[in-house]
């Protein structure tokens, strides 16, 4: 399993339970993390960015990460927006 520093365990399971909801399987996606330099950065605190692409569709999301991110909330919005296309089966 791929190691992340900024995105928690709980958020990943968050992620994998949205998308087997919505009806998507785990390896429809691939899950990038960026962690921007604190040197560079502009803030203090830890923060990067997470880069979500829809294997199937080629579609990308690019979504915030560090204190008062929401990701998992913006992904599922973008999602249900349609920008991820729709699933290749359905779950009963």
């Amino acid at each position: 399993m791929r190691v992340f520093e900024l995105v928690r365990a709980d958020e990943l399971n968050e992620f994998t339970d949205a998308l087997r909801r919505l009806g998507w399987h785990e390896h429809d996606f691939g899950v990038e993390e960026e962690k921007h330099d604190p040197v560079t950065a502009e803030v203090e605190a830890e923060t990067g960015r997470l880069t979500i692409v829809c294997t199937r569709t080629h579609s990308v999301g690019v979504y915030h990460l560090g204190r008062g991110s929401s990701w998992v909330t913006d992904f599922v919005d973008d999602f249900r927006a349609g920008k991820f296309g729709r699933p290749s089966r359905t779950q009963g």
